[in-house]
């Protein structure tokens, strides 16, 4: 009897290699979705092509910060159309194609072939690269670009970019490129003779990523306070506004109390030069009554400041104000680090330094505040010792953050100069100011007396020559 021929699949079976099995199942491991962060990459169109030939698609993956990557590779489909007037330049859009190579997730979103998703964590994809690849039939013709995420985006905001397209081999010598921002002077025109321009690919990226859990937390508490002054605020504006136009119209003998506001108001005012000359005299006795008094105004400020700032008026008169700051204070690597989940959160120092002044004028301001405060303690001679224990490790974090750059030291003598005994008086952040501009102001007065001697010496030489004639 002959032997039983193979079944289909037993032939198809082919042996595969311990390695190439590992890397796989390495690569799905990481393929499969792992995180809270998205990177949206819409592809818009690919310029100034070597030739008319039409690519394939567009492949995106990432690296790690670490060099580590590779993972998550997707594609576009095909280009939607070519560009009537631009030569070699191609259109990408339209219904989804279905040509995605990554795991979950990694694929085309929302129905549009031109857009690619990663996922991942937050952390991860902002200190990661993309490469981005334009594919041909023939691989040898493939063109690359590189954009380093952290350099290029801030989380939840959109950048429009032009990157530089290059061979695989070229590309890897140049992974470091800055994208080119999208500008309509970068734009060709249809008279440009092809070739004048690098191959280019345009596209729209957004990296989306949640808050911080604290930060997300406080917004909560925020907006339900919110919502709870704003039921309040609703409620007793109604009550007030129609006791105030009730009362006038049923009581109208209440006028009546205005008059002795008249006599008491007049007795305050002459009053105060006996009050001001006692609290003078006797200002060492009343010293803590005032700082006390003092304490619960500012308390009462605070709390009637909080109130207001919390209605929907005081929300939109402080938008107009702080809205800017956090802006600007949110593009800083720092802001980004304190409010979103892109890496370690950053030292009180390095908060402080993303908002402290950097200018000449700023630094003084704040020095010279600093060294007030850690020298008011003389006013209270007991008590002010045990304020400088509070004071000394917030001292030593603001004259870090000005001056570290300029006396990395100085930041532990303004703690030491705190911490010791009747040692307040150093001015160690005024002295961190001038060792940092100090030198440039001597320099700057230097010429400056300079030129006024040249000036005065031609001066003196066109006046003598005056008196010869």
């Amino acid at each position: 009897m002959a032997p039983e021929p193979p079944s289909s699949s037993t032939s198809r079976a082919r042996p595969m290699d311990p390695l190439t099995a590992t890397a796989n199942i390495a690569k799905a491991i990481m393929s499969t979705p792992t995180g809270n962060g998205r990177l949206i990459a819409t592809i818009l169109s690919a310029y100034d092509l070597p030739d008319d030939e039409v690519p394939t698609s567009v492949h995106m993956s990432y690296q790690e910060g670490d060099g580590r990557g590779g993972y998550n590779e997707i594609s576009t489909g095909p280009p939607a159309a070519k560009h009537r007037d631009h030569a070699n330049s191609f259109k990408f859009g339209g219904a989804k194609n279905n040509n995605s190579n990554g795991g979950g997730s990694s694929s085309s979103s929302g129905g549009i072939a031109n857009q690619l998703v990663l996922s991942a964590p937050l952390s991860v994809l902002f200190e990661s690269t993309i490469n981005l690849t334009l594919t041909y039939a023939n691989p040898a013709k493939n063109l690359t670009s590189k954009c380093t995420i952290h350099k290029t985006l801030r989380v939840n905001d959109t950048q429009w970019l032009i990157l530089n397209l290059d061979s695989e081999d070229k590309n890897n010598n140049n992974n470091n490129k800055a994208p080119i921002q999208s500008s309509a002077s970068r734009i060709s025109n249809s008279n440009s003779p092809v070739g004048d321009e690098p191959p280019t690919l345009r596209l729209k990226l957004c990296l989306e990523g949640p808050y911080r859990p604290e930060i997300a937390a406080i917004i909560n508490l925020a907006n339900s306070w919110f919502t709870a002054v704003d039921v309040v605020s609703d409620t007793t504006a109604g009550t007030a506004t129609g006791l105030a136009r009730e009362i006038p119209k049923n009581f109208p003998s209440a006028k009546l109390l205005l008059v002795p506001a008249v006599p008491l108001a007049t007795l305050a005012v002459a009053a105060l030069p006996i009050v001001g000359g006692l609290l003078i005299i006797g200002l060492p006795f009343f010293l803590p009554i005032i700082l006390i008094v003092l304490a619960a105004a500012l308390g009462l400020g605070a709390v009637g400041s909080t109130v207001y700032f919390s209605t929907r008026d005081g929300r939109t008169n402080i938008q107009h104000v702080a809205e800017p700051t956090y802006q600007t204070f949110l593009m800083t690597k720092t802001g980004q680090r304190i409010v979103y989940d892109v890496g370690p959160r950053p030292s009180p120092q390095a908060l402080a330094h993303a908002v402290l002044p950097t200018d000449m004028i700023g630094k003084l301001g704040v020095s010279l505040l600093v060294d007030l405060i850690g020298s008011a303690s003389y006013l209270i001679p007991l008590a002010g010792e045990a304020f400088d224990l509070t004071w000394a490790p917030m001292s030593m974090i603001l004259v870090g953050a000005l001056y570290d750059d300029v006396i990395p030291s100085l930041k532990y003598v303004a703690l030491m100069e705190e911490l010791l005994p009747f040692t307040d008086w150093v001015p160690s952040a005024t002295l961190g100011w001038v060792k940092e501009f100090g030198p440039g102001i001597f320099d700057e007065g230097k010429r400056k007396v300079g030129d006024a001697k040249r000036v005065g010496s031609r001066e003196k030489e066109a006046l003598m020559k005056m008196t010869r004639q």
